[in-house]
C-alpha cells in the first residue's frame, strides 16, 4: 500500500508542478481580459453623447468653413474689401492679393504644413478721414473672415478743400492675411 501512495503522491506532485506553469498563464490571461473589459467599460461610459458632440462639431466646422476665403476666387475676395470701402467711406488706393493660386487652383502648401488652412495675404492702401479709416480697420477686424494684420503704417495725408481750407486725411498701408482653404 505504501508503494501505491508513494507513486500516487509522486504523480500528483508532477502533475501539480506541470500545471503550475499553466496556472501562471491562466492568471496572465485573466489579468489581460480584465484590463480589456475595464477599457471597454470606460469606453462605453465615455461614449455617451458622442453623436451629439459630433453633430455640434459639424455645425462649428461649417461655421468656420463659411468664414474661410477661397484663394482661387480672386474676384469675390477683392470684392470683400470693396464692400468695406463703400460701407466706411474710406477710399482704397491699392489692393492686391499677394498669395497667388497655383496652377491647380489652390494655394501651394509648404511641405512641412499639415494644416487645412492657409493664410491669403493682401496688400491694401486705404485713405480717408481718421474715423473712416478706423471704421475700415474695425470692420475688417470684426468682419466675416478671419483676419490677421501683419504690418501697419499710417501717415497723415494733407489735402486742400475747394475753399482753400486744409483738411487732414489718413493714409494707411496695411499688410493683412485672411484665413483661407488650401
Amino acid at each position: 500500500f505504501a508503494t501505491v501512495c508513494i507513486v500516487l503522491t509522486f504523480g500528483l506532485l508532477v502533475t501539480y508542478f506541470m500545471r503550475m506553469d499553466l496556472l501562471d498563464q491562466a492568471r496572465l490571461e485573466t489579468d489581460r481580459l480584465q484590463k480589456e473589459a475595464e477599457n471597454m467599460k470606460r469606453n462605453l461610459r465615455n461614449s455617451t453623447g458622442l453623436r451629439e458632440q459630433l453633430a455640434d462639431l459639424k455645425v462649428l466646422l461649417s461655421i468656420v468653413d463659411a468664414r474661410l476665403v477661397r484663394p482661387e476666387e480672386l474676384a469675390s475676395n477683392l470684392q470683400y474689401f470693396y464692400r468695406l470701402e463703400s460701407a466706411t467711406g474710406a477710399k482704397i488706393l491699392l489692393l492686391r492679393q499677394i498669395t497667388a493660386p497655383s496652377a491647380s487652383g489652390t494655394t501651394p502648401a509648404p511641405a512641412s504644413s499639415k494644416s487645412a488652412f492657409a493664410p491669403i495675404s493682401y496688400s491694401v492702401i486705404v485713405e480717408g478721414s481718421f474715423p473712416q479709416v478706423i471704421s475700415f480697420l474695425t470692420q475688417l477686424e470684426r468682419g466675416p473672415h478671419f483676419n490677421r494684420t501683419q504690418a501697419f503704417t499710417a501717415q497723415r495725408g494733407a489735402t486742400n478743400s475747394p475753399e482753400g481750407i486744409r483738411t487732414g486725411t489718413v493714409v494707411v498701408n496695411l499688410s493683412t492675411e485672411l484665413l483661407g482653404t488650401r
